[in-house]
């Protein structure tokens, strides 16, 4: 164990759900755990829970969470030796990756020369297309002094403008719009990573958004652990993700899988990652791209595959051999995972009020994580996922029988949310028979809006 790193005090960089997660992890590991949090955030549950708490002075998610000067500001002043970005907000920004290896500062999760070879988007196609792995047309980047119009001519439409760093992604249905939404998706990528380098992507209609979580070490072991479905989505935010075999076929599953371990090789990856895919009627597949970190679903896995991903991914970070092999990871039950948001349909803005009552569902196959806590606002600059549901079930059918027990079980008042919406897609036969795709959360809702006005 000599030549392992040794972590004594982490910083969590980000809130939430993720965050309690974290704090809990590392204190299990006998690791002190300092959390940060902005000042709508002061009373969230998750800076108590912490050893120490830092405020980053500010009220946006922008002057605080996203602020990477500040955070590896925050962190040399608390004394840690790492940081822990989760899931969202830094993690997977190779500047943050680079600023925290000038501190002497470990980031978890991110391998800083293995994060430098998946963040751009070309290279991760690059090293697919050498493997013959099937891609949607897409342009080369795009720099602010280019003109995306022409661009996008020639690809035709309907189009995806996304940034080439981070997770940012508008559709695009006409010409006349692309430039407005070409500078909207510019504006973000700079905010959110300070890149504001764009791509253009055919958008393939009623396709199925799927990924594959990759594990892997520092000694070349890979595995691959099974595709989830968030293709219940609204606004690009998955309200329902889904992990099994049954969602693909064993054909498919099997291909993904040793594609998406053939990719994650190529790239020379370190840690837990998910490919991302791109599922069409006829069953082909193709390559979406690459996130390299952890992702909202990853208790999926957990509960799927009765694996703790937060440990194994600190167990990598310091230097262990990841311990399993492909043969030991076997997709035998199936999971399902609801997010609850503050949602009010044809709200024009964020939907805001406070926690007045949070009522947990509890029991068997069931794992719960609440990002919030009663008399806790929701506001713009507050977390918008106030809590997960991950249920697990020896098939898809007892996976969302489970699932809508559990939402049933669910009080939040207060604030309006997604949660009524749930039930009714629960309830939907298209969902239970599996027919659904990305488009078809979205027009559910505004045809359940047409009908109440």
């Amino acid at each position: 164990m000599s030549e392992l790193l040794q972590v004594q005090r982490v910083l969590i960089a980000n809130r939430g759900e993720i965050a309690r997660r974290l704090i809990r992890e590392f204190k299990s590991l006998g690791i002190e755990t300092v959390s940060v949090f902005s000042e709508p955030d002061q009373g969230q549950p998750w800076v108590e829970e912490a050893d120490y708490s830092a405020y980053l002075n500010g009220r946006t998610v922008a002057e605080t969470y996203l602020d990477a000067n500040r955070v590896i500001g925050v962190a040399m002043d608390a004394g840690c030796d790492a940081v822990h970005p989760g899931y969202c907000f830094l993690a997977g920004r190779l500047d943050f990756a680079e600023l925290a290896n000038q501190a002497n500062m470990a980031i978890i999760g991110s391998d800083p020369r293995a994060l430098a070879r998946v963040v751009d988007r070309q290279s991760v196609r690059r090293v697919a297309r050498e493997l013959g792995i099937p891609l949607i047309p897409a342009s080369d980047p795009i720099s602010a002094e280019q003109d995306p119009v022409g661009i996008g001519a020639q690809l035709g439409f309907p189009l995806f403008v996304k940034t080439m760093v981070g997770d940012v992604i508008r559709r695009v249905d006409s010409l006349d719009r692309l430039a407005a939404v070409a500078n909207e998706v510019r504006a973000l990528g700079a905010l959110v990573s300070g890149d504001s380098t764009i791509v253009l992507e055919r958008a393939v209609d009623k396709l199925r958004a799927c990924g594959t979580v990759v594990v892997a070490d520092r000694y070349g072991s890979i595995v691959h652990l099974g595709e989830t479905d968030g293709s219940l989505q609204y606004d690009f935010h998955s309200w329902v993700e889904e992990v099994g075999e049954a969602l693909v076929g064993s054909t498919l599953h099997a291909r993904l899988g040793e594609r998406s371990v053939e990719l994650a090789r190529g790239l020379g990856w370190i840690g837990v990652g998910k490919v991302r895919w791109a599922i069409t009627p006829d069953g082909g597949a193709y390559l979406l791209g690459f996130t390299p970190r952890l992702t909202t679903g990853y208790e999926l896995a957990e509960q799927v595959h009765g694996i703790d991903l937060i440990n194994t991914q600190f167990r990598v970070h310091i230097g262990e051999r990841l311990g399993w092999e492909q043969a030991d990871v076997k997709l035998e039950r199936h999971g399902v995972q609801l997010r609850i948001f503050p949602f009010r349909a044809g709200a024009t803005g964020a939907v805001e009020g406070e926690i007045e009552r949070l009522v947990l569902p509890t029991g068997e196959h069931l794992a719960v994580e609440a990002g919030t806590a009663e008399g806790q606002p929701c506001t713009e600059d507050t977390d918008p996922l106030l809590v997960k549901i991950t249920v697990t079930g020896p098939t898809r059918h007892a996976a969302l029988v489970r699932a809508r027990a559990a939402l049933e079980e669910l009080v939040i008042e207060g604030v309006e949310t997604n949660r009524e919406f749930l039930l009714e897609i629960l309830a939907e036969p298209s969902v239970w028979r599996g027919q659904y795709n990305t488009h078809t959360l979205e027009e559910w809702i505004a045809s359940e809006r047409n009908r109440a006005s």
